[in-house]
């Protein structure tokens, strides 16, 4: 009888452990974090339009972990930041940590019309 239940409540456990780890340490976008920042989260909101970024500069402390969420305003745009290898498309966020210091140049990733060219800006990490 009690080798059952033993048996039983390791299936349970087992079961339970198969259902739940997965889940664990998922932040619910593509770019999810690799491992977690010492400082707090920077979260920001850029707004795309045809003319360019609203905001051309995003300034953070190395070991931040930076939220980016872009919203197109006017066509369809990304905004790639060139150093960490990090992109996001209109109406998504991504999440990383800022773990190198230095100025990275973020730009559109889609050719979205004669201002292209324009759509710059930088991340600067300190």
């Amino acid at each position: 009888m009690i080798e059952k239940l033993t048996k039983r409540t390791l299936a349970l456990a087992i079961t339970a452990a198969l259902v739940v780890l997965p889940a664990c340490g998922k932040i619910g976008d593509q770019n999810a974090i690799g491992q977690a920042g010492k400082g707090p989260v920077k979260q920001f909101t850029v707004h795309a339009r045809s003319t360019g970024y609203d905001m051309t500069e995003i300034k953070v402390k190395q070991g931040d972990t930076v939220k980016i969420t872009l919203k197109n305003e006017q066509g369809m745009h990304s905004l790639k930041i060139k150093g960490y290898n990090k992109e996001v498309r209109g109406g998504k966020t991504i999440t990383f940590v800022a773990d190198k210091a230095g100025k990275f140049v973020f730009s559109c990733n889609i050719s979205c019309g004669k201002n292209h060219k324009a759509m710059t800006g930088k991340l600067i990490v300190k």
